[in-house]
This record gives structure tokens, sequence and C-alpha cells, in this order.
């Protein structure tokens, strides 16, 4: 290990690692503290069958992509990003974005210590104004909430095409480089989308996601593609 290396190493990896692991641990802490007050200081507690059935359905999707998202986000959020974006959450449709703007900007290869430290401050920094943005827009937007709301409004219809728009933006920044690692996941795409487009995120990510791994693995054995262009 090289000074740099280990320098990075005891200056960010570790008390990142320590601060993350806290925070999380206190945020799990805090989510019971809610029920609790209502239990003990009002004494309201839901059915216990209810509760059950909640949970079940809250877990079954939970525990697919509890365990995908972070093995998959993880290479562009970094360390420090992964524990923010996790913890405060609009992971794919804000901090994802932020964190490969950030990097491409600064001209970081992901996976350095460089793509982790800019990618940390960048997502930081999305926070602060992520907050900034929704007090004044709310502030700005409720006398008209009533007119934005509805399935039918340009504005809902409008909202409906940001996922999809993130989707292709990010994509069409990691394809520029390496138009080669497309062909699997998009065609995947085109192939679910005309057999069913109404599937759920949840179900189409995860396997998606691994074969395009290995599809890219087996590009970059093949010396089809170069490391240097993936990430």
């Amino acid at each position: 290990m090289d000074s740099k290396e280990k320098l990075f190493q005891e200056h960010f990896v570790i008390p990142v690692q320590r601060a993350g692991k806290y925070t999380i641990l206190l945020a799990l802490v805090c989510l019971f503290l809610p029920g609790l007050y209502l239990y003990f200081f009002h004494g309201l507690i839901p059915p216990l069958d209810a509760t059950m059935r909640s949970l079940i359905a809250v877990w079954a999707f939970m525990a697919v992509m509890g365990v995908i998202e972070p093995i998959v986000y993880y290479p562009i959020l970094g360390l420090g990003g992964t524990y923010m974006s996790f913890l405060v959450g609009n992971v794919l449709n804000l901090r994802v974005p932020v964190s490969a703007t950030v990097q491409q900007v600064v001209g970081a290869k992901e996976g350095t210590p460089e793509a982790e430290i800019a990618s940390t401050l960048g997502i930081a920094g999305s926070l602060l104004a992520s907050e900034i943005v929704m007090i004044v827009g709310v502030a700005a937007f409720l006398p008209f909430l009533s007119q934005l709301q509805g399935s039918g409004t340009a504005m809902a219809v409008a909202l409906e095409q940001v996922l999809p728009a993130l989707f292709g933006a990010l994509g069409g920044i990691f394809l520029l480089r390496t138009p080669k690692l497309g062909i699997v996941p998009l065609g995947l795409g085109f192939i679910i989308a005309f057999i069913n487009s109404d599937l759920s995120y949840s179900i189409v990510i995860p396997p998606m996601v691994i074969l395009s791994i290995i599809a890219a693995r087996i590009m970059y054995k093949r010396k089809w593609v170069k490391g240097e262009g993936m990430m």
C-alpha cells in the first residue's frame, strides 16, 4: 500500500465507515420512536395480524431491493455517498445522477480516491440543496397544490417522465464511453417492455443488473471492451 492509499484509508475510509455505521444505527432507532410514543403515551397499538401482513408485504419487496440496490449503486456513489444516499433516500432519481455528474466534471475515474471524495462532497451538497429547494418549493407552490394534483394534470404527466429521463441521461453518459456495454441491458429492456411494460422496477432491475454484469465480464475477458471504459 503506497502512502497515498494509506492516507486515504486512514483519513477518509475508516472515519466514514465509523460515522456511517453509527449514523445508520441511530436512524434505525429513530424509526421506532413514533410507534413507541403512540404506544406508551396514547396506548395505541395496531392489531398483530395487520402488523404481520404489512411487514410481510414490505419485507417481500425490500428483501430483494435492500440487497441489490447497494451493490448496484455503490460503484457510482462510493462509500460516503452510499451511507448518505440510503439514509436520506432519493437514491436513483437524485443521488446517483449527482454523483455521476460530479465525477465526470472533475474528471475522476470511478473507484479511485478522487472519485470517492468528489462523490461524497457532491452528494453532501445535494442534501443541503434539496432541503433548501424543498422548503422554498413547498412555500411557493402550497397555494397552487390543488391545481397540481390529480392524474390528468400537466404536472402529473410531466412527473411520470422524470425517472425514465434520468435513466436515459445516466445511460447516455456511460454508454458513450463504451457502447458495447449497452447491448445486453438495452436489448433486455426492449424485450421486457415488449412482453410486459407494466412490470415493477423491483422485478425488472435485479435480473437485468445480474445479466448485464455477466455480459460485461464476458466482454472484458474476451477483450471486446477495455477496462478503462468500464466502471
